[in-house]
């Protein structure tokens, strides 16, 4: 295994700070609603990193910055009056490879959302595994795949044990929010209880697609 230098080591502890601090701005745009303000200044804008990143939940991926624009910005659900939301980042655990390229990140978070249900604003407690692979470019580091998977969504003051299990779709408030994804497929499915994708990140060497958030590292992809 290598050993890395004193200063090496303070370096990759400051790297991944910056990473923490990445995506803890990203849930602030979030919260206040500056999604494109989140994309030009949070995500990759190197060519050679646009064209693959990607953003999933349980029903897919949008892939390319143009695809994450269109469903993040353009589709964004929560620009109406009374709407609200708050994804926390929490738990975060966070992996720099050995080259120092990029960084795998993994936290879990209790979150809550106002949106519109059939035309009522209704409020939305929403538990979810989040997940990113950022990259290191000229400017520091940016999201390159983002990940969340939505394990229970309840509505607020109803009972959980009174509410149905496993939406279809059609009546799944953050399966439409999500809309028609670039690459649709069961991404992550908690019917069975725990799913183990995406992995906790363990200390690598180099990034590999099979490592990450994106398609390539879900064991449902098929190229």
């Amino acid at each position: 295994m290598r050993q890395f230098t004193e200063e090496e080591r303070i370096a990759r502890v400051w790297d991944k700070e910056e990473a923490k601090k990445v995506l803890f701005r990203n849930m602030y745009y979030m919260a206040g609603n500056q999604r494109q303000e989140a994309l030009d200044r949070l995500w990759v804008q190197e060519p050679a990193h646009t064209a693959t990143a990607s953003f999933g939940k349980n029903w897919g991926y949008y892939i390319g910055m143009d695809e994450i624009r269109r469903y993040y910005v353009d589709g964004n659900p929560f620009g109406g009056k009374g709407t609200m939301n708050c994804h926390p980042v929490a738990t975060i655990r966070v992996e720099e490879a050995k080259d120092g390229e990029t960084i795998l990140c993994q936290w879990y978070n209790a979150s809550y959302e106002t949106r519109e249900v059939n035309g009522e604003l209704t409020a939305l407690w929403v538990c979810e595994k989040g997940n990113a692979d950022l990259v290191k470019e000229a400017d520091g580091w940016k999201i390159w795949h983002y990940f969340i998977g939505t394990d229970v969504q309840n509505e607020a003051g109803v009972n959980y044990a009174d509410q149905p299990v496993d939406l279809p779709d059609a009546e799944n408030p953050v399966a439409q929010e999500f809309g028609e994804p670039t690459l649709k497929m069961e991404a992550y499915i908690t019917r069975y209880n725990y799913y183990p994708y995406p992995a906790i990140p363990e200390p690598y060497e180099t990034y590999r697609p099979e490592l990450g958030c994106g398609p390539e590292g879900n064991p449902n992809y098929k190229a």
